[in-house]
């Protein structure tokens, strides 16, 4: 384990059983609060670099790279039905290599379903669970059918992030369609991060890795919602009110299934939602510890 130079956030890297996963931080009070960042091209600070901005020093934030993205360890054969295990049994490792209990656990997009499994394996460590425009509560895709024959029988995701990595009107189109609502929001700053990220080493692969190890033939998984009332610790989702990925109606079905759920609904917002508006995000978090 070892610390880089100082920058803008710390950065550690802590050794686990499968490799190395790196974690940025900032604060140092008890108010601890863990981010889980999305599939695709992302990564911890990729999702949640405002976000962390905007924390006081009211709270110690860290967030994860999860394996196969950011600064953390690649893994050749992560896809699977091991897949979302061996992702909760490395935060499950890197929080207690941080020395970390009782936090408010904040995940996105596939970073929430993973969020989702680890509060329901290790609820005495969940605070608060954050499930962000949160895979997992879907039973399926649309056109769910000709998706899973997409992702498990071509290469198609491989060759779209080499694309985007190489065309910025294609970034931009993606970024518009699915992620950010308010077009004013898509800076080139984040033009060029998820061009950058879309051409990193593997990060096709971590997305494919991610969608075949998600999508069976007739369901997605995993599908939390039969399990969702397990879950005693409170559970706030968060859900874009445009975003198509996670349809915000689903989102509320879980909320209503949790003992103690609420739902925050960040109106114009995609599946992007807290790098949109990470102030309104942070707002929801404190209202968690001021109650």
């Amino acid at each position: 384990m070892g610390v880089s130079a100082k920058r803008e956030f710390e950065e550690t890297d802590y050794q686990v059983t499968e490799g190395v996963i790196h974690v940025y931080h900032k604060g140092s009070s008890r108010r601890n609060v863990v981010l889980v960042h999305g599939s695709g091209c992302d990564c911890a600070m990729l999702s949640w670099k405002e976000v962390i901005r905007c924390f006081t020093e009211e709270y110690s934030v860290y967030a994860i790279d999860l394996f196969g993205y950011g600064k953390s360890s690649r893994i050749d054969d992560l896809c699977g039905d091991d897949f979302y295990d061996r992702h909760i049994k490395s935060i499950k490792e890197t929080v207690d290599l941080i020395g970390i209990d009782n936090f408010v656990l904040a995940g996105l997009s596939m970073g929430g379903s993973i969020s989702i499994g680890f509060a329901m394996k290790y609820p005495e460590k969940v605070k608060l669970l954050m499930p962000v425009d949160s895979w997992g509560l879907s039973r399926k895709l649309p056109f769910h059918k000709l998706n899973y024959w997409i992702m498990h029988n071509t290469d198609f995701t491989l060759k779209q992030y080499k694309l985007t990595a190489k065309y910025r009107w294609m970034a931009k189109c993606a970024i518009s369609y699915s992620l950010i609502g308010d077009k004013s929001k898509i800076t080139d700053e984040i033009v060029d991060e998820v061009m950058f990220a879309c051409g990193e080493n593997g990060s096709g692969k971590s997305m494919q890795d991610f969608q075949r190890s998600s999508c069976l033939k007739h369901r997605t998984v995993p599908f939390y919602n039969q399990k969702l009332a397990e879950l005693e610790m409170p559970v706030w989702f968060v859900n874009g009110e445009k975003d198509a990925l996670v349809p915000l109606k689903d989102a509320e079905n879980a909320s209503g299934i949790v003992k103690d759920g609420k739902l925050f609904v960040l109106k114009g917002c995609k599946h992007w939602a807290p790098k949109e508006k990470p102030e309104e995000f942070v707002n929801i978090i404190n209202k968690f510890f001021n109650n």
